[in-house]
């Protein structure tokens, strides 16, 4: 078995991988048939002589984490025929992207998974959630008694294209102060990805005041087979502030004549429940996001830049079920705002003696802050000494973690 690039002249037969995969009763699995699924990934394969036996694809993204944009691997589109299952195809094709990951000097994995015990097994674990809020748009309309409804503090709502680039960048921006894990655009992921789908382009429009876009959208309609006329279903919400919000859900309750239902993909913490006249008619469903994974552990924990106050010292065991070079004890120090790792045994494992002992899931949740240390005790996820732990709280604060892009 060798992994290595997908060939560029062959992206028809990656794309049946992908129909077969992810939507086998509306597209057939012949090559002649299957469309282009993603053309800004780095496709990978692992193959037997010229044939693959699992594919998968990379994208190289800025994700906000503790206070730095980093590049993170996004892995997507693994994908395995069923002949091929079952074999140990896929293990090792995220095994090889892993070492790709390192090689690049990225320290950071993240997914969207199709099951998540399934990547737990690898050693991904939850990064962030978020709202799956639906609600009548008549529901919406506690905004008016909020936000200018009129005039120049109203400003206005507009359809944007491929120019609005720069007009988009101060939104994400303000996004990234409130929730790590936002993803800094480049003007290609604006084109290829927020401005198209993959079946369906969405409507993508954003609401703006005196010549500064503050807020983006984007949203398509779909046929409910219970209701009258269908649901404006919002995939995506990017607001500076939470008047810009506001504003997006008096956009959404302006479809009341197209629609009986608004279902919006909202951050965690977005403000609603308790200012509707009435709860009861909107379903809030707080729903698990992407799952993250450290690529590099000594490295990843390199990269940081804790709090200069932070001063300490201690040995961390990490449980790794993919690679080696993770799966062993390090030596950890703290001090003047860095951080020191050495291997700390000779690759077979301390956990015994270790301060702490942690699998990389687990740690991968700390790092990105959407646990806090004592979380990820009660999880099972961490053993701790008090001493260590108040050491690890100091090291990973939590923070409000929110990825919204598919990919």
């Amino acid at each position: 078995m060798e992994y290595r690039p997908f060939p560029g002249d062959r992206g028809d037969e990656f794309g049946a991988f992908m129909r077969y995969a992810f939507s086998p009763i509306e597209a057939p699995s012949d090559p002649e048939a299957a469309g282009d699924h993603d053309t800004i990934a780095d496709r990978r394969g692992l193959f037997d002589g010229d044939d693959p036996v699992a594919v998968c694809a990379h994208h190289y993204l800025s994700l906000r984490i503790r206070g730095a944009d980093r590049e993170v691997a996004g892995l997507s589109s693994v994908a395995s025929p069923p002949e091929h299952r079952r074999q140990g195809n896929v293990g090792r094709m995220l095994r090889e992207s892993l070492a790709e990951y390192r090689e690049r000097g990225v320290f950071v994995s993240t997914l969207w998974p199709f099951e998540y015990p399934f990547y737990a097994g690898y050693g991904w674990a939850t990064a962030s959630l978020y709202r799956r809020l639906t609600a009548p748009p008549a529901a919406l309309g506690f905004v008016d008694d909020l936000i200018a409804t009129d005039g120049d503090d109203a400003g206005r709502f507009r359809r944007l294209g491929e120019d609005d680039y720069p007009a988009v960048r101060p939104v994400l921006a303000a996004m990234a102060d409130r929730y790590d894990l936002t993803m800094n655009w480049t003007e290609e992921w604006w084109r290829e990805r927020a401005l198209q789908g993959w079946k369906t382009d969405p409507f993508v429009y954003g609401w703006e005041r005196d010549g500064e876009l503050r807020a983006v959208c984007a949203y398509s309609f779909h046929d409910d087979p219970e209701a009258d006329d269908p649901v404006l279903r919002v995939t995506d919400v990017a607001v500076a502030d939470d008047e810009a919000w506001f504003q997006l859900l008096r956009f959404f309750r302006n479809h009341d004549s197209q629609v009986d239902e608004v279902q919006i993909r909202a951050p965690p913490d977005a403000p609603l429940l308790d200012l509707v006249d009435d709860p009861r008619a909107v379903d809030c469903e707080v729903r698990t996001g992407p799952m993250v994974r450290l690529v590099d552990v000594a490295a990843a924990l390199e990269s940081l830049a804790p709090d200069p106050a932070v001063e300490t010292a201690f040995s961390l065991a990490v449980d790794d079920p993919l690679v080696d070079w993770n799966d062993r004890t390090f030596g950890v120090e703290v001090g003047d705002g860095s951080v020191a790792v050495e291997p700390a045994d000779d690759g077979e494992g301390t956990e015994g003696t270790a301060d702490a002992a942690v699998d990389v899931g687990a740690l991968s949740q700390l790092y990105v802050g959407y646990r806090s240390a004592d979380d990820a005790v009660r999880g099972g996820g961490l053993a701790v000494d008090s001493a260590t732990a108040d050491d690890l709280r100091a090291l990973f604060p939590p923070r409000t973690t929110h990825l919204r892009e598919g990919f």
